[in-house]
């Protein structure tokens, strides 16, 4: 063996043995949306029953709804307030939605005009911050958290009045989300010390586990597996199996709660994306998918990416999240910007193909050889890739594989 082939094939051992290190995101951010100018301090949003509009909501009483497909088509609702509204839920059947807020505000917002009407406040719920709230299965009922572990359930009255009922067995610490599952009038309550709780059919509450974990979110993003995901800032997840029969026999066993590896930063928020599917929030700006189902969590979008795309953008917070498709999407943040993702596919050929024209010359024969044993394994040429080739190539291989893998696991 010649001595400059010897110094190409170690070369080449060098570059392959090294380690990767690339972001794994499998989307890439697109489209921009501003909602309006300055910081609008948007703190949730809110997807209708069909998926076909968002009701955006943050400091001040703002208030937006937006189409879900194209947010550009977007309107503030006219209201005037001062309170930040910090939770909205939309009922079952899509004609109304119920937003919170502090010093116990409650509003309505009427789908069919776009319009707003008080319709609870410190005479029913004092000074508590209201932080969440959610609409059992069939729409007879909401659920309403707030500080101190403050819960009731809420409806309206005939006649313009509501009803609101403390429920009892509550917690201590502040009440940050509820979830509830569709179609059963059981929901999953996540606290900040408490723990996660169940709400049963006939309103009662029973703490199930997770006791210390400050639980920052919960979605049940299943409509056929009656299992909700509930998120701790700590980058902990619980998978929670709801008894049917018995919501009070719901239990948390101890391989139920994870600790997630392979990822930095704070766990936020989670979202709905696809059935069965949902999208974690991180801070720094990130996204972590959790498919129910393989009970997994995978990188979506890095901050990394984020930061390439438009450093301004990566450095704010991400409230909210709501699919289009299996891989598309919209984020929005609390300084009102709206940014949409997608997959890529990378065309065949060119990136690849500039690669092995500058391994043909400086390794000559035997690295022809390598490029024919690659050419004929595909997957010995993406995990050469990975190693050596450029960033968006790297990034398409991973997405590619991961196609791959969801493919394998639903076959």
């Amino acid at each position: 063996m010649g001595k400059r082939s010897f110094q190409a094939i170690m070369v080449i051992f060098v570059l392959l043995s090294s380690p990767l290190v690339v972001a794994q995101s499998v989307v890439t951010m697109e489209s921009v949306v501003i909602l309006d100018e300055g910081d609008l301090g948007i703190e949730g949003a809110a997807v209708s029953p069909d998926g076909k509009s968002i009701l955006a909501h943050g400091d001040e009483s703002a208030i937006f709804v937006m189409d879900s497909e194209s947010p550009r088509n977007n309107s503030k609702v006219n209201f005037f307030g001062s309170e930040t509204l910090m939770d909205a839920s939309f009922h079952p059947s899509g004609n109304t939605a119920l937003l919170v807020g502090e010093e116990g505000l409650v509003l309505r917002f009427i789908s069919t005009n776009n319009t707003i009407e008080n319709a609870g406040g410190a005479s029913t719920f004092g000074s508590t911050e209201l932080k969440a709230i959610s609409w059992n299965g069939d729409g007879s009922w909401a659920y309403i958290g707030g500080e101190d572990g403050w819960i009731w359930r809420f409806r309206s009255l005939d006649g313009g009045g509501v009803e609101a009922i403390p429920l009892e067995n509550r917690g201590e610490s502040d009440v940050n989300a509820i979830s509830c599952l569709r179609g059963y009038n059981i929901c999953i309550v996540s606290s900040s010390v408490d723990g996660i709780g169940v709400i049963n059919q006939e309103h009662e509450l029973f703490w199930i586990g997770g006791y210390g974990n400050p639980w920052v979110d919960v979605t049940c993003p299943s409509s056929i597996t009656m299992e909700c995901v509930v998120i701790s800032s700590d980058l902990t997840i619980a998978r929670i199996r709801v008894d049917i029969e018995d919501p009070s026999k719901t239990t948390i066993y101890d391989n139920d709660i994870v600790q997630l590896q392979g990822f930095e930063g704070i766990l936020t928020g989670i979202d709905i994306q696809t059935d069965g599917n949902s999208l974690i929030s991180l801070a720094p700006f990130g996204l972590i998918e959790h498919d129910l189902g393989e009970s997994k969590s995978f990188h979506w979008l890095d901050n990394t990416d984020a930061a390439d795309f438009d450093t301004s953008i990566s450095g704010q917070r991400i409230v909210s999240t709501w699919g289009t498709g299996a891989f598309d999407g919209w984020i929005i943040t609390d300084s009102g910007t709206i940014v949409s993702f997608t997959t890529v596919t990378q065309s065949e050929g060119g990136g690849m193909l500039e690669i092995w024209i500058g391994i043909i010359i400086l390794g000559g024969t035997t690295l022809m050889i390598v490029s024919l044993l690659t050419s004929s394994s595909p997957r010995l040429s993406r995990w050469i890739t990975k190693k050596i080739g450029s960033e968006e190539e790297r990034k398409s291989v991973i997405r590619e594989e991961r196609l791959l893998s969801r493919k394998k696991g639903r076959a």
